[in-house]
């Protein structure tokens, strides 16, 4: 029985629908179906139901389920009993697309420096998919924002980077008074801020996104009402947006590159309770530790420099 077919599974009755699924494993969803279908040849019973948009796992998927978790549970300790202790072997690393472009492009720079023998496959994804991916051990370690609910215990996590809230405008669009200092930090905003996050058109941080909530959090806290324009989990299209005029936005300042050409005021809001954390995170059981270890304290020596 092929894994990847069992891992599509998993994937789906995680996700609730093909596109979700395909998305979470970069797949296509025609790729997933056609794993789908040839897992229920397989073992010759229907094992997803379709209702609407969504797709449900019959009272077979259901069954299996837990077996499947077990196999590739199975399959991943074999893998990992050959590289134990060993600066070898694959490493399946989930990445969000802010770290994808910022810290990772630099951290594996240095790896590859040290000539070590190993195979880092990336997957991206939200914080959300790749978190859940790591649970049913699809992935080795993640780099994700820190997600807005303790931690379990049987998970190890190391903080690599924080970024502040920071609020963009487009250029000369803030009052007189900004004009001067475009790049601007700040431990709460003052009231003339405030009132422009209130009446100009708010470009929004997906408030389901891990990041997202700590802009809610803030607009909550600070009892502000905005006039919402928009709502992406793309900090890179809402700089576009933004830069276009369209509004304004509250977002993580984070490490970039941010895209070409933009031109925005940005007022950084330096207050602790509302930095992104993005962590690199796994199993306390996880095999791989000293790989991950080594990879977690490159990042940090990336940091520093």
């Amino acid at each position: 029985m092929n894994s990847d077919f069992l891992k599509s599974l998993l994937a789906l009755s995680q996700e609730g629908s093909i596109a979700q699924a395909a998305q979470s494993q970069g797949l296509t969803a025609t790729a997933v179906s056609q794993r789908i279908k040839a897992l229920e040849e397989q073992i010759g019973f229907s094992l997803t139901i379709r209702s609407g948009k969504t797709v449900q796992l019959t009272e077979a998927g259901q069954r299996i389920l837990p077996h499947a978790k077990q196999l590739l549970d199975i399959e991943r300790d074999m893998v990992s009993a050959l590289n134990q202790g060993q600066m070898s072997g694959r490493i399946e690393l989930g990445v969000i697309s802010t770290a994808m472009t910022g810290i990772i492009p630099q951290t594996l720079c240095l790896l590859q420096d040290d000539q070590h023998d190993l195979d880092i496959k990336l997957h991206p994804g939200t914080s959300k998919q790749l978190y859940n991916r790591l649970l049913t051990n699809d992935l080795d370690a993640v780099i994700i924002s820190a997600p807005p609910f303790s931690i379990p215990k049987e998970l190890k996590y190391e903080i690599v980077n924080q970024e502040p809230l920071c609020l963009i405008a487009a250029h000369n669009s803030l009052p007189d008074t900004y004009a001067k200092t475009p790049h601007k930090k700040m431990t709460k905003f003052p009231p003339d801020l405030r009132q422009e996050l209130r009446q100009k058109p708010f470009i929004r941080y997906d408030h389901n996104a891990w990041g997202g909530k700590l802009v809610s959090n803030f607009l909550q806290d600070n009892k502000i009402m905005v006039q919402e324009f928009c709502e992406l989990d793309a900090l890179e299209a809402i700089t576009v947006l933004v830069h276009s005029g369209l509004g304004i936005s509250l977002i993580p300042d984070w490490q970039g590159p941010w895209p070409e050409g933009v031109n925005l005021h940005k007022i950084i809001l330096d207050d602790a309770r509302y930095y992104r954390k993005t962590i690199l995170l796994r199993k306390r059981s996880t095999a791989r530790e000293t790989v991950i270890s080594y990879i977690s304290n490159t990042m940090k020596h990336h940091q520093t420099k």
